[in-house]
């Protein structure tokens, strides 16, 4: 029964990822999972039911990558270029290869226009969030290094984050529309993060 469950919900959102949710019908999703459009009733109240659903499993994974309280930790009191890189890359890969994960964003950003709730959300979880958890990366970085006389104080840390993230997000795009390969992606992230931490003195 939870199998059936399981298998509803990742063909919905297989199915939702390449149409869009309006594009998707719950004899569609039963197609997929080959079973009858009745059945799904038996384990979500309709197609919203299904979306609610994978946007609670979403937002659950990527609050874990994007803990408030992991700007507590110690790593960044002594952060490096090399640091700031890997954690790039580490969160391109998440969600650029992690199944569920890339099937939620090209969800959000497929479905956005149709739908505002879900525009918002792509908002929210692709840059809303990333800006905000960014700039406080920096803001812990200058408040350290100005303690220490390593670094001049004054540069906007939200602003720091736009141009940090923007080229990040835009090779995120590239890699969805395979103008780029993973592997070319993540060398290229580490060519913009070290030209920006050198025009910033990290």
């Amino acid at each position: 029964m939870r199998d059936t469950k399981e298998r509803i919900l990742n063909e919905a959102l297989s199915l939702f990822s390449v149409k869009g949710y309006d594009g998707v019908s719950m004899s569609d999703i039963a197609g997929a999972v080959g079973i009858k459009a009745a059945s799904i009733y038996k384990h979500y109240s309709g197609k919203e039911d299904i979306f609610h659903t994978i946007v609670r499993s979403f937002e659950e994974k990527t609050d874990s990558i994007f803990h408030p309280e992991l700007l507590e930790n110690s790593q960044y009191m002594d952060s490096s270029p090399e640091m700031l890189v890997r954690l790039i890359q580490h969160t391109f890969q998440l969600y650029a290869s992690d199944p569920f994960l890339s099937k939620c964003r090209r969800l959000f950003m497929i479905s956005s226009f149709g739908r505002p709730e879900t525009g918002q959300l792509y908002a929210k979880y692709f840059i809303t969030t990333p800006l905000q958890y960014q700039s406080g990366i920096f803001a812990a970085i200058q408040k350290t290094k100005a303690s220490k006389e390593l670094y001049s104080p004054g540069k906007d840390p939200f602003i720091m984050a736009y141009h940090f993230y923007t080229p990040i997000l835009i090779l995120l795009q590239e890699y969805d529309y395979k103008n780029v390969t993973l592997e070319k992606a993540l060398k290229q992230i580490e060519l913009l993060v070290t030209q920006f931490a050198e025009v910033y003195g990290l």
